[in-house]
């Protein structure tokens, strides 16, 4: 059957909607093989040193604009709450919006739509002041030939060096100024002093009812193969451990998900173009591991082992059925390191069970036993401007992510108002908390947190990941199990299973190659739900793509191949 399945954001991506203080990654540490579950001795409003890039206060910061003078923008991106007041709404809105002396309306995106609409905005020269794009090359090359976002003038750099310093840390920064021979796009850096690898890699992880595993006699380990999550989901949906009857998922995932679980953890280029060990440039879809992917996929589809309308779930919503509802087996999800804790609290206050003993994090290996997963690249989203953006707007917002990319900016984006809810030990650079949400009863930040706004609306270069290994106010067997996975992404893999990125390839760019663009996901979930053999289904497909594939295929081994 076609299916009509809701496009996600893919770098990364994608993430927890229910909290603001979301879409991290964690970083590393080490194992492999069975493991006990971490310390269960809590630690609670405990202090930590966020390493930052710059360890300068409020005071020493110098801003570049004049901030006597009230400056009104607009801003779009993925994210923000509907409706919400980004100047006033809260204390940490008022904050920014004080300090800044700035007005500013925003146009809230989902996930859905966040993609396409501004897209048209920009293809129709209507695009808002300033905006979060989720970067594709492509797009990005015909934006900045045609002049559709604003080139940053060539002293940037040196009029806001904390912004410059988080450019080059992201290394997609200094690559497009060179291919675009100047900036156009200031990439948000996932890591400033908490890189985890290079490799990086991704934040999605398996969330398995550990007390299901042992109620079923299934092994708690660290690491699983595909085959082996299947294993386990067929256990439970024989014996059904948790009692949830005819509402029991033994795999619950939405379509993104599902395709990350099934395929991509088994073929490490299932959604784009790739230079094989040979030299040559091949095309992922075509490849036979999306197709060992695609069967296990498919068998976990017609089995029952994973729902039956999985792609009709809209955005983050599969994890709601294990976290809220707890009539899930597994999920895999996203697991950044700031977004652990609100999942933990959520099922512990949802389900009455104690998740530190109840819950077990994985990390899904193929079924050859390698980490596949192509460089994420140390960024999530870039911040870019209309061409037609005053002076003193582009240069007031500049000012705020400069300041934001501080020791003193990044730290209340990430803890909110300093002598409030968190303040400095005696060295002036250890965060203490000062938040007690066990007390307030609410989250710091997230819709129905004490600061609804808090989050990347407010002007942040540095994405929540860096500062969460760091961050107090989440339990500190969080951090240590997140950085924990990490480093075994890193170890369970090979050069080819865990891919570098290629720039030349990332860069590339042409009429052909911007007509084989596609959405993998919608596309690997109609060969799986269609009737018949799924090998039959998968070679349909193939040959269905050769008309646009093989020319950029041409070009590729014609220009990049050795």
């Amino acid at each position: 059957m076609s299916l009509s399945v809701n496009k996600l954001a893919k770098s990364v991506s994608l993430v927890l909607i229910t909290a603001m203080l979301m879409l991290v990654i964690a970083a590393c540490s080490n194992s492999n093989n069975e493991s006990a579950p971490p310390s269960t001795a809590p630690s609670s409003q405990s202090s930590a040193t966020p390493n930052p890039q710059s360890s300068e206060g409020d005071s020493d910061w110098k801003p570049q604009s004049d901030l006597s003078k009230k400056v009104k923008f607009s801003y779009a991106s993925v994210q923000g709450i509907e409706g919400f007041d980004y100047n006033k709404g809260d204390a940490l809105a008022q904050y920014f919006s004080d300090k800044f002396n700035y007005e500013m309306d925003v146009a809230s995106l989902n996930w859905d739509n966040w993609s396409e609409r501004l897209r048209i905005w920009i293809n129709s020269g209507d695009m808002p002041d300033v905006a979060v794009y989720n970067y594709n090359h492509a797009d990005a090359a015909a934006f900045v030939d045609q002049g559709m976002i604003k080139k940053f003038p060539d002293n940037w750099k040196t009029r806001w060096p904390n912004v410059a310093a988080v450019f080059d840390k992201t290394s997609i920064g200094p690559q497009m100024e060179h291919t675009f021979g100047g900036t156009y796009f200031i990439p948000r850096a996932r890591f400033m002093n908490n890189l985890p690898g290079d490799p990086l890699p991704n934040h999605p992880s398996l969330f398995l009812r550990k007390d299901w595993a042992e109620a079923v006699g299934f092994p708690i380990k660290t690491t699983y193969t595909t085959s082996e999550v299947m294993e386990f989901a067929q256990k439970v949906k024989d014996q059904d451990p948790g009692k949830a009857g005819n509402k029991l998922i033994p795999i619950a995932e939405n379509t993104t998900h599902a395709v990350d679980l099934f395929v991509a953890r088994n073929s490490t280029h299932f959604n784009r173009f790739y230079m094989d060990t040979d030299g040559k440039y091949k095309w992922g879809g075509a490849s036979e591991d999306t197709l060992k992917g695609l069967k296990l996929f498919s068998e976990a589809y017609r089995s029952g082992l994973l729902s039956q309308d999985f792609y009709t779930v809209k955005n983050e919503e599969h994890g709601s059925y294990f976290n809220v509802k707890g009539i899930a087996g597994a999920t895999f999800f996203q697991a950044p390191t700031s977004a652990l804790q609100q999942f933990y609290d959520d099922f512990q206050s949802n389900t009455g069970l104690d998740p530190y003993e109840n819950l077990q994090m994985a990390t899904v290996l193929g079924d050859d036993g390698n980490y596949h997963q192509y460089d994420l690249i140390n960024y999530w989203g870039a911040i870019i401007f209309s061409p037609n953006i005053k002076d003193d707007v582009f240069e007031r917002y500049m000012d705020i992510l400069d300041y934001n990319a501080t020791l003193a900016g990044n730290t209340i984006l990430n803890m909110g108002i300093k002598d409030v809810d968190w303040t400095y030990e005696s060295d002036g650079t250890t965060v203490k908390s000062l938040y007690d949400q066990a007390k307030e009863g609410k989250p710091l930040g997230g819709t129905s947190g004490k600061y609804p706004s808090m989050g990347y609306l407010l002007g942040s270069t540095i994405l929540f990941d860096d500062f969460a290994f760091d961050n107090p106010n989440s339990d500190k067997r969080l951090r240590d199990l997140s950085k924990q996975l990490y480093t075994e992404r890193t170890k369970v893999a090979t050069p080819e299973s865990f891919a570098k990125v290629n720039w030349d390839l990332f860069s590339f760019d042409s009429p052909n190659f911007r007509r084989a663009q596609m959405d993998y996901y919608t596309e690997y979930a109609n060969i799986v739900t269609q009737s018949g053999d799924i090998e039959t289904n998968w070679n349909n497909w193939v040959n269905s793509k050769k008309s646009i594939i093989q020319p950029v295929l041409d070009e590729l081994n014609s220009k990049l191949g050795s």
